[in-house]
């Protein structure tokens, strides 16, 4: 093909040689006169009219051609590179955070004896002291000694820590950020708060710790699995019911939920009608809370055959959706401890 392209600009004076062939009905013509400019270009037939000149000016396109590819590859492999090196980068510290906290979360409980909690609780236990508390870095002098003894480094690192989110037997084990002015902050920022386009995963902006009725977590999708790339493995229905759980702790509960559905949501045009499940976080009204249940039941792509209702507490992961990107992936779970 290469040779093809070039063959038809080899030099000015040809271009009537090229539409002549283009004209003949013949294909084996056709074939005969680009195999007859193949051979130009390599030498083995030299043109009467060919002068030095003509040769240099040639072989110079040819260089700039050859120099203007390798500077592709040359910067694709750069890419590639620094992609998987600053995934590396970015799996060790996250490595530290979750060995500093003792490997990650930990629970008394098997995931088996989870499943079969009674959950039938307008507020948990845990939850009533400090349920009016807006988020953590309000409250450092009464943090819950769960988080004092286990969390305590990272809140000290970073006080917008407002939890940690972890799924058994996945590479998905993260500290959550919440920064209600900005709640995208750590969109593209590290747990150092310097930029790292992988960012950490983030509360809504709405979410009110112990009061609000659907947590909603954000995070991005990375090629390399990390991030909340594992979610895309959720619309295998084998995998989804190999990985049921959710650990999700805050300062003020440690929470277990379980899968529900796994949605895939089209994105809408700001002044395109319709349900937008971002704006079903944080407090619900009764109302909002069975809305949203059925919308994303609605959508839902995988269904482990549980359900909730009103009084229960939600959890949602949403990211983009590796296979289209006018699509967001929600991973929607019921806290049943």
């Amino acid at each position: 093909m290469v040779i093809w392209v070039y063959a038809v600009g080899k030099c000015s004076e040809r271009t009537f040689a090229w539409g002549y062939c283009m004209n003949q009905k013949d294909y084996s013509e056709r074939v005969g006169i680009i195999t007859l400019y193949a051979r130009l270009l390599a030498g083995q037939e030299k043109p009467e009219k060919d002068t030095k000149a003509d040769r240099r000016k040639h072989d110079c396109f040819f260089v700039v051609l050859r120099i203007i590819f390798l500077g592709i590859c040359l910067l694709c492999a750069t890419e590639r590179i620094w992609y998987y090196t600053s995934g590396y980068r970015y799996k060790k510290e996250i490595r530290k955070l979750s060995e500093a906290i003792g490997g990650g979360i930990v629970t008394d409980a098997s995931a088996e004896e989870q499943l079969y909690v009674n959950h039938d609780r307008m507020v948990f236990p845990d939850e009533t002291e400090y349920d009016l508390i807006p988020y953590v870095s309000a409250f450092s002098e009464e943090i819950p000694d769960l988080w004092k003894e286990q969390y305590s480094v990272l809140f000290e690192k970073n006080r917008d820590c407002i939890g940690y989110l972890e799924i058994p037997g996945t590479a998905l084990a993260y500290p959550v950020m919440f920064t209600p002015s900005q709640y995208d902050y750590y969109l593209n920022r590290n747990f150092d708060k310097k930029y790292d386009y992988r960012g950490l995963p983030f509360l809504d902006g709405a979410t009110q710790i112990g009061l609000s009725r659907n947590y909603i977590i954000y995070a991005h999708d990375m090629k390399d699995g990390t991030g909340f790339g594992t979610l895309r493995n959720y619309t295998k229905a084998e995998y989804a019911s190999e990985h049921p759980l959710v650990y999700f702790n805050t300062p003020v509960s440690t929470g277990v939920y379980q899968v529900l559905y796994v949605c895939r949501y089209e994105l809408r045009a700001e002044n395109e009608a319709g349900f937008r499940y971002y704006r079903y976080g944080g407090v619900l009204s009764e109302e909002q809370f069975n809305a949203y249940l059925r919308e994303m039941k609605a959508i839902a792509v995988y269904q482990s055959g549980m359900e909730a209702s009103w009084g229960d507490e939600l959890l949602s992961l949403s990211t983009c959706d590796h296979y289209d990107k006018d699509k967001r992936l929600v991973v929607v779970c019921r806290r049943i401890s």
